[in-house]
């Protein structure tokens, strides 16, 4: 049998390596901060340096501990910039305040408040920018992670039509099974071995990842070889995961309702709810502030422009968590007699009905701003699917599979489908925001949520997706 280790050295050597890094990179951070706080007494020499060691030790190991407890050093996850900064951030956050509990007990490690505050501030870019360096590193394709296809099928052609070539992984091959016709186009070569020698075919091909997409699966599986690729340290995904991963979201075609039953997200977590409530209320109380004087000033343009008897607010009714139905509060940005039939009508592109002050109000995302009271009130979320309205709704469920689904948490003031699609106005494209909402459904956290937070300030100051 060949030995395990030559298999997955090399991948899992990659991300021992970084954080081996980045613990070292963490205690020069310890060592230039301290040389730095004590260089104006003029000893920032060995004698004020060589009792750092075991402070140093702790600090460096905490901060790769949180690195780690981030999923800084998973398998099989590509990050965006943005999400690998909220994600050091929050490690240095985590950092700071378990060594602040650890301290308590143990004061002879204690680094001092100014020293701590320099470590971070050298250790938070100086992380960021290694784990850039390593994710643009590991997308050169010789050492890309090497997935196989289990299935040479319809549905394995289906999946790559839409995914086109994957951005995150090597396909060195489909293998098909009993019940699969082999489909045409499929990007990749045919791999054949009998279903019962899989882990040998594993080892040979030297794989890191199986993606189970079958035609047929029952009785089609060879579970006992799966098993032993799993006992090898190859990781088994099924095609919407993997499609999940690659995407960044659920692909409707694929997707079983199971799916959504054995999410690992926040959804259906006891404690989430709480977390996210009271991340909900300090965040919309911390906006409030600086945006009062934007309200001020959109209220008075809208006065100015439309004069002193039309209405500043526009009452809209739109469907909530669990299908109920509210009222949320915008600053008008269209005609008066916008939707004169009393029939309601999808924005569209260059919109004849909105106003000059609408299109600015817009363009920044302004006109949302009254909704933070409705975030208050607990009928929306900071973030999470945009509320629709019931005869939209109505509509969008009895065509668009699991589309009820998203009315299971509460609607948000931005969103995951928002960052990654345009402003939509049909049903196709409620379809593919549909898509978003459910892998924000399945992976919500509030880490999740504070991302997403962040990437929306782009969003509002650029003007993105508006209309």
């Amino acid at each position: 049998m060949m030995p395990l280790r030559p298999i997955k050295q090399a991948f899992h050597d990659r991300y021992m390596a970084l954080a081996l890094v980045q613990i070292g990179l963490s205690a020069l951070a310890v060592l230039a901060a301290t040389v730095l706080r004590f260089i104006h007494v003029g000893r920032p020499g060995v004698e004020s340096i060589a009792p750092l060691a075991p402070k140093v030790a702790l600090f460096s190991l905490a901060l790769g501990t949180a690195m780690y407890a981030l999923g800084m050093y998973q398998r099989f996850a590509p990050m965006r910039v943005e999400e690998m900064a909220v994600r050091v951030l929050a490690a240095c956050g985590l950092t700071w305040a378990g060594l602040a509990l650890l301290y308590y007990l143990l004061p002879g490690l204690y680094l001092g408040r100014g020293i701590m505050a320099l470590t971070l501030l050298f250790a938070a870019p100086a992380l960021l920018l290694t784990q850039v360096l390593f994710q643009r590193w590991g997308e050169a394709a010789p050492i890309k992670p090497r997935v196989l296809i289990l299935g040479a099928g319809r549905r394995a052609a289906d999946l790559f039509a839409r995914l086109g070539v994957p951005r995150g992984s090597q396909v060195v091959g489909f293998m098909p099974l009993t019940a699969d016709r082999i489909a045409a186009g499929l990007p990749g070569p045919i791999v054949r071995t009998a279903p019962r020698r899989l882990h040998e075919l594993a080892r040979r091909l030297r794989l890191d990842e199986i993606v189970v997409a079958p035609d047929e699966r029952r009785g089609q599986l060879p579970l006992e070889a799966l098993l032993e690729c799993r006992a090898l340290g190859i990781r088994v995904t099924d095609a919407v995961g993997f499609a999940e991963r690659e995407t960044g979201k659920v692909l409707l075609d694929f997707l079983q309702p199971a799916a959504l039953v054995y999410s690992a997200g926040g959804f259906g977590s006891s404690l989430y709810p709480y977390g996210k409530r009271i991340f909900d209320t300090l965040a919309a109380v911390l906006l409030l502030v600086p945006a009062a004087p934007a309200m001020l000033l959109a209220a008075l343009a809208i006065r100015i422009e439309d004069g002193s008897g039309a209405p500043v607010f526009y009452r809209q009714i739109r469907t909530g968590k669990g299908g109920q139905p509210f009222a949320i509060w915008k600053f008008r940005s269209m005609r008066v007699d916008a939707e004169q039939a009393g029939t309601p009508v999808w924005a569209q592109a260059d919109d004849p009905r909105v106003t000059r002050v609408g299109r600015a109000l817009r363009k920044y995302r302004i006109d949302e701003l009254p909704q933070l009271f409705n975030v208050l009130r607990g009928e929306m979320s900071l973030v999470g699917p945009r509320p629709e309205r019931p005869p939209f709704v109505a509509a969008l469920a009895q065509n668009i599979p699991f589309y009820a689904v998203r009315h299971r948490i509460a609607p948000g003031l931005t969103g995951w489908a928002q960052l990654n699609y345009r402003y939509g106005d049909t049903e196709a494209d409620a379809r593919e925001k549909l898509q978003y909402d459910l892998y924000y459904l399945k992976h919500q956290s509030l880490l999740f949520d504070l991302m997403i937070c962040l990437l929306t300030v782009e969003v509002v100051l650029f003007g993105k997706g508006a209309r």
